[in-house]
């Protein structure tokens, strides 16, 4: 479909499947056609700023669990090389129990890219955050998935995989113990729209490395990497002096890989583009 426009009779039947709202699709179809695939989850997500607590139901209604046989979109973005991992199933359904009892709906996250034991830790952060908070999480989680879905259906773009690298990259060094930093908690967003959106999340493995932090290809825009340093030390019974450190850099190109990494130490960090 590159080149031309993105008329209204090819959006109707997709629509539903990227988000499953009312209200979102009928204002989908009636900006249409859109230029280009860009151009349509601009106009996507704008439409679906903000979704409320009711139609985060309402979408929530053709989500199946994590974990879960659901449509072959699910499927496949479920899809993570430790999928047959029998113990991780178990935690990941307990979990999921824990988190209806306690918020009312099932758990939602862009599970594309991201392992099961990735989800699991997800899970858990998510499970000690208030109602509130974990609203907008879910909304924000939603907006991804449809997102992701769009750029599936109407570019040559395919869903990333647990072992796909993603357009922006990083990892962590530890320069005080001289050695990787792992089990970093690590969000990526991007700045549009006068805010900041998030984008994907990832936590840093023994390597100190996050080779999926986002989507496959992301735009030229201002983006940034945030580093949970303060979870990070924590886990050494020590004290940062910076408990977050947020990267601010721009994407220039489509075509050139960018690699935010973070140099560590409790009190100091640096960091560059990497490769």
């Amino acid at each position: 479909m590159a080149g031309n426009p993105i008329t209204a009779d090819e959006l109707r039947p997709v629509l539903p499947d990227a988000l499953g709202v009312a209200r979102w699709v009928d204002e989908m179809v009636a900006g249409a056609p859109y230029g280009d695939v860009d151009l349509l989850v601009e106009h996507a997500r704008a439409v679906a700023t903000p979704l409320s607590a009711a139609e985060l139901d309402e979408a929530l209604a053709g989500h199946p669990r994590i974990g879960e046989q659901g449509d072959r979109m699910s499927q496949a973005e479920q899809a993570a090389p430790d999928a047959d991992d029998a113990e991780l199933a178990v935690r990941i359904a307990e979990g999921n129990w824990e988190y209806e009892q306690k918020f009312g709906r099932v758990f939602l996250i862009r599970a594309a890219g991201r392992t099961r034991a990735e989800i699991l830790i997800e899970l858990r952060r998510r499970l000690a955050l208030d109602a509130e908070t974990e609203l907008a999480t879910a909304v924000e989680q939603l907006r991804q998935i449809m997102e992701l879905r769009l750029r599936t259906f109407f570019s040559a773009v395919a869903l990333p995989t647990a072992s796909d690298r993603s357009h922006i990259t990083t990892h962590v060094l530890d320069t005080a113990r001289g050695r990787p930093a792992p089990r970093v908690p690590v969000r990526l967003d991007a700045f549009s729209e006068g805010q900041w959106h998030e984008l994907g999340r990832g936590i840093t493995d023994e390597d100190g490395r996050i080779a999926q932090l986002g989507p496959a290809q992301v735009p030229a825009g201002r983006y940034r990497v945030v580093f949970d340093t303060a979870a990070y030390f924590a886990t050494q019974d020590l004290i940062s002096f910076f408990p977050e450190v947020a990267v601010d850099f721009e994407v220039w190109s489509v075509e050139e890989h960018f690699h935010i990494p973070l140099l560590l130490s409790p009190f100091g960090y640096s960091t560059y583009r990497g490769s």
